[in-house]
């Protein structure tokens, strides 16, 4: 079993997570009935995205991603600030076209591309959809949206991904079977199994008590994700 730094481990969770998320948040804007004061919300709780991207490509300089890697996620992370500020500034319910989105977006997807290029692991596409799911309910929440149908399918998106990842890691953990570390290995699968069941149960709670969810609620999840994710990528990345 290979040894791997903190940092490695969390990298391409922290640089995917944000990207996934702004692709379900483009996703909502284009394709949801959003009115001028939501899409303006929304728009500007954005900037929780380029400052997370932001601070993986930061932890990436630490763990050598490629220059390529930085320059595109940092013009990207550049450009979505800049039009967070010129959103900040407009009056009222006004709120910055949806197509300016774009170009900051598709950097940022390029960006994510690399980094799967660089990573060579497939599931790290199931933990990107998983954690951006829940990261932009997390946004969607902060920013008071009145979509419901996306406070179902975000955690729907997020069950199904998250089969899909548990399954691919018992893959990975019954293909080192006669490993030495197979006992380490169990560990960990067991221990992210428990941890993304509780978060999976604290995220689906208003779902089957009809409440209404709160950005909190959802923030814990996200936190409890994260957790199960870092330590799930720890045993990928050590093969």
């Amino acid at each position: 079993m290979t040894e791997i730094s903190f940092y490695q481990q969390i990298y391409p969770i922290i640089v995917m997570m944000p990207i996934a998320a702004a692709c379900f948040l483009a996703l909502v804007l284009s394709k949801g009935e959003v009115c001028p004061g939501q899409r303006k919300r929304i728009t500007e709780n954005m900037i929780s995205v380029w400052a997370v991207l932001a601070l993986g490509l930061m932890i990436g300089i630490e763990v050598y991603a490629t220059t390529l890697t930085l320059v595109i996620g940092g013009v990207a992370v550049v450009i979505g600030i800049m039009q967070n500020l010129i959103q900040s500034r407009l009056e009222g319910k006004r709120a910055i076209p949806s197509t300016w989105l774009r170009l900051p977006i598709a950097l940022a997807v390029i960006t994510g591309l690399l980094v799967l290029w660089q990573q060579q692991q497939p599931l790290l596409l199931l933990e990107a959809v998983l954690l951006g799911a829940v990261f932009a309910h997390v946004i969607l929440l902060r920013a008071k949206h009145r979509l419901q149908a996306f406070n179902v399918i975000l955690p729907i998106v997020g069950i199904a991904s998250s089969v899909l990842l548990m399954l691919g890691l018992l893959v990975v953990a019954s293909m080192h079977t006669g490993s030495s570390n197979m006992m380490v290995i169990q560990e960990f699968v067991i221990y992210r199994a428990v941890i993304l069941l509780l978060a999976l149960a604290v995220w689906t709670i208003p779902l089957y008590t009809k409440q209404e969810y709160s950005p909190n609620l959802v923030s814990l999840t996200t936190v409890l994700l994260l957790f199960s994710e870092v330590i799930g990528m720890g045993v990928i990345a050590a093969f």
